[in-house]
């Protein structure tokens, strides 16, 4: 499943994430409770991003520096727990799933999850393989039926393969584990090494970025479009938007149907989604 990211103007694809933070007072509330009465699949996003992001502009600290820190060092997140623990309590029976609060490293992260779990919430944990070591994966793994997998969102290309292909090899070793991979579009690596899903805001860029636009096919980026595709605002700019967030809103819908029927092509070829490791491949061990 690709979830959509990001907001897109009063329109908003059927499997779609959403921000603790997007969700403002009780307006935000009757907007999700909107979508979640129209059937859409709803996988709520902690907000932890959003608040990283504002302290590293704050402070000109780095975003790994930032998510490093400890829930009490970083400004808003009490305020951001309060939030999420409302939402999360409230909303949580009629959501795809909600993404802790992953602040600060394992550790904390622990911390964290624990003080949810006497709240009786269940959210999905969140790993990081640069920074939480092979064993918490393991962990996560061994006792959860989901996982988030993050590092992704920031990395460059050549790292985000190696991420992919960590990831690949270590949840084969669990193939009832669901794993989601934050910050990912769907393109043509889920196919060599498939997550179970994904989310991303690259589907609204054209609206973010006018002069950007690029297309695929087959999950694989063709190119930019040129000008003559742009969508053009008229005497009504409300209503044009609201055209325009429909049509990448229809584009994300068929990328997602397009990555189904693919993955759904290699497994028929014989290729099983999530092959077991055999014993002759040997240990997995960090790259040098």
């Amino acid at each position: 499943m690709y979830f959509a990211a990001g907001t897109s103007h009063r329109h908003y694809p059927r499997h779609t994430l959403i921000a603790v933070n997007d969700i403002e007072g009780d307006a935000g509330e009757r907007v999700l409770c909107r979508m979640l009465d129209e059937g859409l699949v709803l996988l709520l996003d902690s907000g932890i991003f959003a608040l990283t992001n504002a302290h590293m502009r704050r402070t000109g600290c780095t975003m790994d520096e930032a998510l490093a820190l400890a829930p009490e060092e970083i400004p808003g997140f009490d305020e951001l727990f309060d939030r999420y623990v409302h939402l999360a309590g409230t909303y949580g029976e009629r959501l795809w799933g909600y993404i802790e609060l992953d602040q600060g490293g394992r550790d904390n992260k622990r911390r964290t999850r624990a003080r949810l779990h006497e709240l009786g919430l269940r959210p999905i944990p969140v790993y990081h393989p640069l920074n939480d070591g092979w064993g918490y994966f393991d962990e996560l793994a061994a006792t959860h039926d989901r996982v988030c997998f993050g590092n992704v969102v920031q990395a460059s290309m050549p790292a985000r393969v190696r991420l992919l292909h960590t990831m690949w090899e270590r949840r084969r070793q669990y193939p009832d584990l669901w794993v989601h991979v934050l910050g990912l579009s769907a393109s043509e690596w889920c196919l060599p090494c498939p997550p179970d899903s994904c989310d991303s805001s690259t589907w609204i860029n054209a609206l973010r970025y006018p002069t950007v636009k690029t297309e695929s096919s087959a999950l694989r980026r063709l190119g930019d479009l040129g000008p003559g595709f742009q969508y053009v605002v008229g005497h009504n700019p409300d209503n044009d938007r609201f055209a325009a967030s429909k049509v990448y809103a229809d584009t994300m819908t068929h990328t997602n149907l397009v990555w189904r029927i693919m993955q759904q092509r290699v497994t028929e070829l014989g290729a099983p989604p999530h092959p077991p490791r055999r014993e002759k491949e040997g240990p997995l061990c960090p790259a040098r």
